[in-house]
């Protein structure tokens, strides 16, 4: 972290633990859109028409920064196990499941391309699954590249990344976590 602007490097070196950080995420969330799409890269095996729901959800950037980034931010559990990060990952996701799932209820997702509807039941469904994930937008509604920080890249990840099959889940992409954006999203696959 020694590259970062010192204000920057300040925030996120403040000992809050990941709970704080969830809570506060919890506290400033706004939920902007729901939507179903295809799942996009199906393991060998897995079914070809999957599904995910996707939810956009704001924070401040302060607060998607120290989720990202702190030292018992989300990658600072995957820092320390990928089960961390996975048991981090589903916290958060526990804790968001019932305002994301109203949200769905009272802005029902239109399917994307062939994805076939969701119904509440299915929405949570695909929720507590162990492949639901939270990660940075990654490009705006333009298409543009929001990927601006490479200060904190993992060399670790970015290694194993390479010789890791698709979805084997033993990590996950680094890539996603490299942004500083107010903008994350919440998705979940489900078969």
């Amino acid at each position: 972290m020694s590259e970062l602007p010192a204000k920057r490097r300040a925030c996120l070196d403040v000992a809050v633990s990941f709970e704080e950080i969830a809570s506060r995420v919890l506290i400033e969330m706004k939920i902007i859109r729901v939507a179903i799409e295809p799942y996009r890269m199906p393991a060998p095996g897995e079914p070809k028409n999957a599904r995910q729901v996707l939810f956009l959800v704001c924070v401040g950037d302060e607060t998607c920064d120290l989720f990202y980034n702190a030292r018992d931010g989300l990658r600072a559990r995957y820092w320390q196990s990928p089960d961390h990060g996975f048991s981090a990952t589903r916290y958060l996701i526990d804790n968001l499941m019932s305002s994301l799932i109203s949200f769905a209820e009272s802005n029902p997702p239109i399917p994307v391309g062939k994805a076939a509807p969701m119904a509440s039941k299915d929405i949570k469904t695909s929720l507590e699954a162990p492949s639901a994930k939270i990660w940075p937008l990654e490009r705006d509604d333009n298409g543009t590249s929001l990927l601006v920080n490479h200060q904190l890249m993992v060399s670790r990840w970015e290694e194993n990344e390479l010789r890791a099959s698709i979805n084997k889940g033993m990590w996950r992409n680094s890539k996603r976590r490299r942004v500083r954006d107010q903008r994350c999203d919440t998705g979940a696959r489900h078969d």
